[in-house]
């Protein structure tokens, strides 16, 4: 009669023998299968090391390169905008340095910064585009007449771009120092603006900075608000929009050059200087010649600089 201990003992030795098999096959594997795995390792981290000094050298090649560009600078642009009065406006996601560099390049083309001016996130939020509607109606010159338009990101561009470059939609109109005050004090209170040099009313042309475009739940409608403004600017005067990179869904530059490719010029790479030169090249050939030119390194540029083909 078998018993339990006849059964314990039989179940012991299958699992025995299963143990031993399982050491006997890991030892026969195991000095090929850690050589492979070694060399495995090995080989990634020769081709990481590799790319790593790729990725140095390009670096390196860049710096060199935008060291010659500001070598540069001064006599490529040199009077190409002498006596020219230049509106310097930044978007959400232009840096500091871009602008700085850019308002630099403006000095070495011979042109007067006539304003300076940061627009802020919220003046895109879609949220406050009634309040907008509201300020438009309240701080519109007397010699202006605010446009009739339910989207408040339009209306006070309209008024903005008006004040601060002297024209309405293409027309010269007054406007006194105290419409500016009142435009830039009711846009600073709502923390929609800020202000580095005061706009003295008068442009010549206006550069528009920006960054890559907005990419949060509100995107859609925050890069439309940076094209609305944009032609706003534009129907008043020479307007170059300059941005660090043209990638990426609903960026305003996509939708510029689709919808805006005779009457705004566009750079897509103004974060580096031979962007920031292209942008005041760019400004110059449209005041000076009337040529919309669209340059970088994006699908939508035909040269790096104007005239460069």
């Amino acid at each position: 009669m078998i018993n339990f201990r006849y059964h314990l003992v039989s179940l012991t030795a299958v699992f025995l023998a299963l143990t031993v098999g399982l050491i006997l096959g890991t030892a026969a594997l195991n000095g090929p299968a850690i050589e492979a795995f070694e060399s495995n390792i090995q080989s990634l981290r020769d081709s990481n090391e590799q790319l790593r000094d790729q990725a140095e050298q390009m670096e390196k090649d860049l710096e060199d390169d935008q060291a010659f560009a500001n070598a540069v600078a001064p006599s490529y642009l040199a009077g190409q905008l002498t006596a020219k009065n230049v509106l310097v406006v930044a978007l959400p996601g232009a840096d500091t340095a871009q602008v700085d560099g850019t308002v630099e390049m403006l000095g070495y083309a011979g042109a007067t910064v006539s304003g300076r001016i940061s627009i802020l996130d919220d003046f895109f939020d879609p949220a406050n585009t009634g309040t907008l509607g509201d300020l438009a109606e309240r701080t519109t010159p007397d010699t202006m007449t605010t446009p009739v338009t339910y989207d408040g990101v339009t209306a006070m561009s309209y008024v903005l771009a008006a004040v601060t470059t002297g024209e309405a939609a293409g027309t010269t109109v007054t406007v006194a120092p105290a419409d500016i005050t009142t435009v830039i004090t009711g846009l600073n209170e709502l923390e929609m603006l800020t202000v580095e040099t005061a706009p003295t009313g008068v442009a010549d042309g206006v550069i528009i900075l920006a960054g890559p475009g907005s990419t949060d739940s509100d995107a859609v409608e925050r890069n439309a608000g940076m094209v609305a403004l944009t032609n706003e600017f534009a129907a008043d005067d020479p307007t170059v929009y300059a941005a660090t990179t043209d990638t990426g869904d609903g960026n305003p530059i996509k939708t510029l050059l689709a919808e805006n490719a005779d009457t705004v010029a566009t750079v897509d790479n103004v974060a580096i200087t031979q962007g920031q030169i292209a942008a005041v090249a760019a400004l110059a050939d449209f005041i000076n010649t009337g040529t919309v030119n669209h340059l970088g390194t994006g699908e939508g540029a035909s040269d790096l600089l104007p005239g460069a083909a």
